[in-house]
């Protein structure tokens, strides 16, 4: 139409050379700008209401100048990049996707003392007030002193289904010798029969296989805790 205004993609009329895919074939990741590694992640650009057309380098250069690159990948919830960085729900799933990723590689280095139920039971009494179960994995030095820890699994209100590859796959890549397992429950704190089999299961195979020692599991309920090594079951 005449007189009409027309977008036209920049990212569609670079040379091959220097598109992000390309560059990567030939030269590696580390040789591409970091908008190039976003675009690479996101693969489409969007286009908004009113016909304005983003393609993904634009897309991707603008969210890395609204978030920072840090801040794009620590993103929790979809509906919070859609509305703070204009995206479409897809691309603010890939976004929040990757942020959780993220999340569970790094898990977190933070030392402190697990050597006494109670200690756990203080670092983690904010499950206190989870509103889902979840499953943790402490991983312990010689002197009893949390080395890293990670969310390995996360249920409903009532349940957690946690896999022993979910629990071991750390410890094992990181050649740790001794772990704790903590978990919550939404109502009472006690062991179901179902945690006692689970949890001497688990310690028995991973002893066994791995040489993998489980020191204790503590479980974690509104009114306190439950330990496991307290109750001479481990």
């Amino acid at each position: 139409m005449k007189g009409a205004l027309t977008f036209v993609s920049e990212f569609k009329n670079l040379p091959d050379e220097k598109k992000p895919r390309e560059r990567l074939a030939k030269y590696g990741a580390r040789t591409l700008n970091l908008w190039e590694l976003v675009a690479l992640i996101l693969r489409t650009g969007e286009r908004h209401s009113g016909g304005h057309f983003e393609d993904v380098q634009q897309l991707s250069r603008r969210l890395i100048s609204e978030a920072g690159f840090k801040g794009l990948f620590t993103q929790k919830e979809v509906r919070d990049v859609q509305g703070n960085f204009n995206t479409h729900k897809g691309h603010a799933e890939i976004i929040v996707a990757i942020s959780e990723i993220c999340r569970r590689l790094h898990g977190k280095y933070d030392v402190f003392d697990v050597s006494e139920p109670s200690k756990v039971f203080k670092k983690f009494k904010f499950l206190q007030k989870a509103k889902q179960e979840q499953c943790f994995v402490l991983l312990l030095d010689r002197r009893k002193k949390c080395i890293f820890h990670e969310l390995v699994a996360m249920g409903t209100a009532d349940n957690v289904k946690v896999l022993p590859s979910d629990v071991l796959r750390t410890p094992v890549w990181l050649g740790t010798k001794e772990i704790i397992i903590v978990h919550n429950h939404a109502g009472n704190h006690k062991a179901s029969k179902e945690d006692i089999e689970w949890t001497l299961a688990l310690a028995k195979g991973t002893q066994e296989l791995h040489q993998i020692k489980v020191i204790d599991h503590v479980i974690i309920g509104p009114k306190g805790y439950f330990s496991f090594l307290e109750k001479n079951l481990l």
